[in-house]
């Protein structure tokens, strides 16, 4: 008999999918990369960034708008 052990990673991504999904339906970054071009040797596009940033204020465990220290 063989056994195989693999380690297990869990993560709640709470919204982070679901937001993400919206923001490609919208066509943000598309938007975006119209109105302002990237330079060729950059890894992401203005819009990857900026739906990045979103999805995950979208799915931030603070949702009452407090600051956080």
């Amino acid at each position: 008999m063989r056994v195989e052990l693999a380690s297990v990673v869990e993560r709640r991504l709470g919204a982070l999918p679901a937001s993400a999904e919206f923001l490609r339906w919208l066509d943000v970054a598309g938007i975006i990369d119209e109105l302002c071009p990237v330079r060729e040797v950059a890894h992401l596009t203005h819009g990857q960034v900026v739906e990045a940033l979103v999805a995950n204020r979208r799915s931030s465990w603070s949702t009452t708008g407090a600051s956080r220290p």
